[in-house]
């Protein structure tokens, strides 16, 4: 589109029209004395042009036209060339730069719209198009594995399960998980599909700072990829737990046996008829309790109640647990009986649908276990614990504690069967996640997901203490920045400068520090990719046009090409020089 003609050298108009009249007015008279001969209009004609196309030459005529000055395209990695071949195709002079994460992109100070194309910019540099409009085009360039997802900490005794998704995979390929060491652990069989979701498993035997591999192996056992999975294992703190029972069961029999061979302190009490109790006290508990206050529940970590109990409680003693758990954290384990699933929901927290199914499978090898025909029914408040994507039981949150039932019964058959792990693996999960909690002053959040060596790694820290320093490895004190809105919620960025396991502590507080792993830069390539696209799609979008507010239309004078004057000029001289010659 075009808004009319202007001269780029305005202020040489009317002297070149003057010289350009008097140059034709010089060759009229030249030519004059051939006026009765057709050849002479030929001539003037041909004069006529050259002489324009002289003018034209010196003044420079342009158009104001569209100009792609406002706009330009930013490619990142994983960048598709038909999209860019595409855009080219429609703005012939669009600026183009390649994006390098931490560099200033120059085209910035010329443009007020940008294409992004690729995978986007990294999260730091976001600061760059803050007052640009961004159409975000993507990329669908994406193999290999785009999701890796595990418990980054977790307590010694729960099963180690990562959920893994891989793009594009190779039939006949393995993923497999390794020790440290790569010895295999677990295997899956890729299949020829556009993404496929693995499980894979395995148990930690000792506490520590651990890396896992996660491999990719063709059919001859070559390894194609290797991702480290950073694990932290922990040692559970031994609990102060309370068994309550109407009357003695195998099933609580074996927990208690469990439960004490952990270390974990524990006070059973156990009804022999109406008024009278059995008390057995192991690794250091003492004392007896016969009705439920707040006094006396307090000092405990775990309540574990069989149903009978539960339903039985006075109201009293259902007021004091209920209150206990909310001020002080307890946590509430009831054991499943069939009465469990005939309560009202006056008589228990728990929703449950029937479902009729009485089996589920379990663990490496698989194992079948039973339980009861009823799965948990859905609500908001409800929280399943899950062992291979199987719901093996639930809690509510009662503020500051919790209270959970499960589905399995019998489960003290897998020691009789020999499958003491995963016992030991199903009751770990299941009272790690009811337990109270352990109390702490500093609290750690690490927000880059993927830390790399000098590259900001963002993290938070919560804590009520007013005089503290965060230290990195070398014992560089970081900066904090308080939050305006949050109390006690400070943020910071440190650059690591090594690989491998890092840590960041409180000067104060040595012993709740944060570790976390950063990874060389070809590690965790297609993850980190993955997780900047869908960054950037949250940040700007899936629109591949601009804003008409936001995108300015700039218009910029574009001069007319002058070869087509040099032709005409040379085209209309030649005539000129070669019309005597041919009519002389």
């Amino acid at each position: 589109m075009s808004d009319g003609m202007i001269f780029l050298n305005q202020n040489l108009l009317w002297p070149v029209i003057i010289v350009g009249l008097v140059l034709w007015v010089v060759f009229i008279w030249k030519e004059w004395s051939q006026r009765k001969e057709r050849r002479f209009y030929v001539k003037l004609i041909a004069s006529f042009l050259a002489i324009v196309s002289l003018c034209m030459i010196v003044l420079k005529p342009s158009t104001y036209q569209e100009s792609e000055r406002g706009k330009g395209i930013v490619l990142t990695a994983g960048y598709s060339p038909t999209q860019l071949d595409s855009l080219k195709s429609i703005y012939k002079r669009i600026k183009t730069e390649e994006y390098t994460k931490g560099r200033t992109l120059s085209l910035l100070t010329d443009v007020d719209s940008i294409f992004l194309l690729g995978h986007g910019l990294e999260t730091f540099d976001f600061w760059q198009v803050e007052d640009k409009s961004v159409a975000f085009l993507g990329s669908d360039e994406m193999e290999g594995w785009t999701v890796i997802s595990r418990n980054n900490e977790m307590i010694l005794g729960e099963p180690l399960e990562i959920r893994a998704k891989y793009a594009k995979p190779k039939a006949g390929h393995w993923a497999i998980l390794a020790d440290n060491a790569e010895n295999p652990l677990d295997s899956v069989f890729f299949e020829e599909t556009d993404a496929q979701v693995v499980t894979l498993s395995a148990e930690p035997k000792a506490s520590g700072k651990f890396v896992y591999h996660l491999l990719e192996k063709d059919g001859d056992g070559e390894v194609v990829s290797n991702e480290p999975v950073p694990i932290q294992v922990k040692e559970g703190r031994p609990l102060k737990i309370l068994m309550v029972n109407t009357f003695p069961t195998f099933e609580t029999k074996y927990l208690k046996n469990f439960l004490t061979e952990k270390g974990h302190e524990v006070l059973a009490r156990t009804q022999l008829t109406k008024g009278k109790y059995k008390f057995e006290y192991f690794n250091g508990a003492s004392g007896s309790m016969y009705g439920f206050t707040s006094e006396n529940l307090k000092e405990y970590d775990l309540l574990i109640i069989d149903t009978d109990s539960y339903t039985g409680l006075g109201r009293s003693s259902k007021e004091a647990m209920e209150e206990v758990a909310e001020s002080e954290g307890l946590g509430v384990f009831v054991q499943a009986g069939e009465g469990l699933f005939r309560l009202s929901k006056s008589q228990s927290p728990f929703q449950f649908n029937r479902d009729y199914v009485t089996e589920i499978v379990l663990g490496q090898p698989a194992q079948t276990l039973s339980k009861y025909p009823y799965e948990f029914k859905e609500t908001l408040r409800s929280q399943e614990i899950l062992m291979d994507s199987v719901a093996v039981a639930a809690y509510l949150p009662i503020q500051k504690g919790k209270i959970g039932t499960t589905l399995l019964q019998n489960t003290y058959q897998l020691i009789l069967d020999g499958k003491e792990a995963l016992y030991a693996q199903i009751w770990t999960q299941i009272l790690n996640n009811i337990a109270k909690g352990q109390e702490s002053m500093l609290k750690w959040t690490a927000i880059t997901q993927i830390p790399r060596r000098d590259e900001p790694f963002q993290f938070e820290v919560q804590t009520p203490l007013t005089d503290f320093q965060v230290q990195a490895n070398d014992d560089e004190i970081i900066p904090l920045l308080e939050d305006v809105l949050v109390p006690n919620k400070f943020t910071g960025v440190v650059y690591p400068k090594k690989t491998g396991w890092n840590q960041l502590r409180v000067s104060s507080d040595s012993i709740l520090p944060l570790s976390y792993f950063v990874y060389e830069d070809e590690e965790h390539q297609s993850i980190g990719q993955s997780e900047i696209m869908k960054v950037n799609y949250r940040k700007f979008g899936s629109k591949n046009t601009f804003d008409d507010s936001a995108s300015i239309s700039n218009k910029e004078l574009e001069p007319v090409s002058p070869f087509w004057f040099y032709i005409l000029l040379l085209l209309c001289l030649g005539w000129l020089w070669l019309e005597p010659k041919l009519f002389p």
